[in-house]
C-alpha cells in the first residue's frame, strides 16, 4: 500500500512540474470598464487562468494560464462568446448585439459608461 501511495505522489508531483504557465497577448475591441469586467469574468471562469490584464489604450489583452488545464483557443473562444474580439476570433454577433451601447451593442450609440472611470 505504501508503494502505491508513493507512486501516486510521484505521478502527481511530476504532472504538476510539467504544468507550464503560458502568457499570451492579443488585440480586442474592449472600450470601457464594463468591457473589462465581462472579459475578465469570461476568462476567470476557465480553470487554469491565473491572470488577465486588459489595456484599453492599446486594446491588448494579456492572459497568463496553466497550459495543462486550458488553451489559448479556449480563452479566445470564451472572450468571443462574451461578445468581444479576441485576436483572430470574431465576437459572437448575438451577444455583441446585446451589449450596452458603450460596449459596442446596437442599442445606443456611445450611450456612456458608468464603469469606465479609473479602469485601464
Amino acid at each position: 500500500m505504501r508503494t502505491i501511495l508513493l507512486a501516486m505522489s510521484i505521478l502527481f508531483l511530476s504532472a504538476n512540474l510539467r504544468a507550464e504557465k503560458t502568457t499570451i497577448s492579443f488585440k480586442t475591441n474592449a472600450i470601457c470598464g464594463m468591457c473589462i469586467d465581462r472579459i475578465e469574468d469570461a476568462c476567470y471562469a476557465i480553470q487554469g487562468v491565473k491572470n488577465v490584464d486588459i489595456d484599453l489604450e492599446t486594446k491588448m489583452i494579456l492572459v497568463t494560464f496553466n497550459d495543462s488545464k486550458t488553451s489559448e483557443e479556449s480563452i479566445k473562444m470564451a472572450i468571443a462568446d462574451a461578445g468581444y474580439m479576441a485576436g483572430n476570433f470574431a465576437p459572437n454577433p448575438i451577444v455583441q448585439e446585446s451589449l450596452p451601447g458603450c460596449c459596442g451593442g446596437k442599442q445606443g450609440e456611445k450611450a456612456g459608461c458608468s464603469a469606465s472611470e479609473g479602469k485601464k
